[in-house]
């Protein structure tokens, strides 16, 4: 009997120190994941704690995270079993920003104030802009809400809206949000860095041909890298986007205060313009580089709200800066189901708002045009569908895409635009081929 104990207290001992092993190098980054989540969704899409520990924290290893929220100092703390616990730190204008070496109260603040409109989704540009919706679109859109599995959710769908030639069609929201919820974007922000960079190209503030200039790669072979390389994904530095391994885009977003000047500091592998590689690093470079062409930092973090989403009446919009006040340009974009329709629109509408021109037909253009390297899969910032990677969707569609599926499907020759958001932790639990396809046809037979 002692014997079998020792080959049971054996078994146990292995067993702790393999999790040990395999999870201790990643706790810091598990802590600051859960952190700036915990901190974000409390403080700016005020979601309660037990919505995030169901939905944005119930994925493995994440749900061994516990944070706790202070609403008086606005922070969010959280640890794996008190190990390397990590702390957010929310700032009104700027959202929050995971510190690393600061501390919260060094991370930076803004002293200014954005647009204090009162955000309404149900009035505004959408006021005149509602159509009943069909029951074939109903139906299609609720599909993607329905789990296969209701005691195990899968699919995790939070807000479907689709627009048809300028038409609010249809709408459907989870239970624990609703049509004025601002929800995470991800890697769809990277496609708002693309937009923002066209705003700077159109104004011939920048040469997208051109060589970036960046100080820090002048005396290397990334001083040959243009902006276009690095829109495009095409730059050649080095770079491994895996969520879940000590990438350089964990580390990066979870364990740097200066998010862009990490993403500086990789080295060039391969020559510009031929090898694709996706980046988050990419899109903080730009978003980082882009302080450069403004006289002061507060030029800088106003541009996106003074010259596009004000404009657009995007009130929800925000986009978080790192601790730095850095623009966090690859992943940290918020706003409601129907603000976030808008960007489609505005492409769908070839850059043209309310009879204003926002952006160029010229970068409207760009974004769609493929990527040297990428198999036809993307073009600036933006994913295509040049190549039918969607069989159920026409082949001029291209959307801008995020971790968790997010996805905005803009397919210019159906004036349609379908958002769905969502928090799908394995993209093979939502078929967005076989959606869409559903979608489209509802469309098509109510039109």
């Amino acid at each position: 009997m002692k014997k079998f104990r020792w080959i049971l207290l054996a078994f146990a001992f292995c067993v702790f120190l393999t999790a040990v092993l395999t999870y201790y190098p990643k706790l810091v980054i598990m802590s600051g994941y859960a952190a700036k989540m915990a901190c974000s969704c409390t403080f700016i899409a005020n979601l309660d704690e037990e919505s995030i520990y169901q939905k944005e924290l119930n994925f493995n290893p994440l749900n061994l995270v516990k944070f706790k929220i202070d609403h008086e100092k606005k922070t969010a703390t959280a640890s794996v079993f008190g190990l390397h616990p990590k702390t957010a730190v929310f700032r009104n204008e700027l959202g929050c920003a995971l510190v690393s070496e600061l501390k919260p109260d060094e991370a930076y603040k803004a002293d200014f104030k954005l647009n204090e409109t009162v955000h309404d989704s149900l009035s505004g540009w959408f006021a005149t802009r509602t159509q009943p919706t069909s029951e074939a679109l109903a139906a299609a859109i609720n599909s993607a809400f329905i789990e296969d599995d209701p005691e195990q959710p899968a699919k995790n769908t939070r807000a479907v809206v689709v627009l048809h030639k300028g038409q609010l069609v249809g709408e459907q929201y989870a239970p624990e949000v609703n049509a004025n919820t601002p929800l995470l974007g991800w890697s769809m922000t990277k496609s708002l860095t693309s937009t923002l960079f066209g705003m700077l190209a159109d104004r011939g503030i920048v040469n997208i041909d051109s060589a970036t200039g960046i100080s820090e790669w002048a005396q290397d072979d990334r001083s040959k890298i243009t902006w276009k390389n690095l829109l495009q994904m095409n730059s050649g530095l080095r770079w491994k986007e895996d969520y879940a391994d000590l990438s350089d885009a964990v580390t990066m977003l979870f364990n740097s205060d200066a998010i862009g000047q990490y993403a500086l500091s990789v080295p060039v592998e391969s020559k510009p313009g031929i090898v694709w590689n996706y980046s988050s690093g990419t899109s903080n470079v730009l978003s980082s580089q882009m302080r450069r062409f403004f006289d002061s930092q507060n030029d800088y973090l106003r541009f996106p709200y003074d010259s596009l989403f004000s404009r657009l009446g995007m009130y929800s919009m925000r986009i978080e800066t790192d601790a730095t006040g850095e623009f966090v340009g690859s992943s940290y974009a918020w706003a409601t189901a129907r603000d976030w329709s808008k960007i489609g629109q505005l492409y769908l509408q070839n850059g043209i708002w309310e009879g204003q021109r926002i952006l160029s037909k010229d970068w409207v253009s760009f974004v769609q045009q493929p990527a040297d390297g990428s198999d036809r899969l993307y073009g600036g910032h933006f994913w295509i569908n040049n190549g039918g990677n969607f069989t159920n969707v026409p082949l001029d569609a291209y959307s801008l895409n995020g971790f968790h599926s997010q996805r905005i499907m803009i397919i210019p020759s159906m004036e349609l635009v379908i958002v769905r958001l969502g928090v799908t932790y394995n993209r093979k639990n939502f078929d967005f081929n076989e959606w869409y396809g559903k979608v489209i046809q509802a469309v098509k037979e109510n039109n």
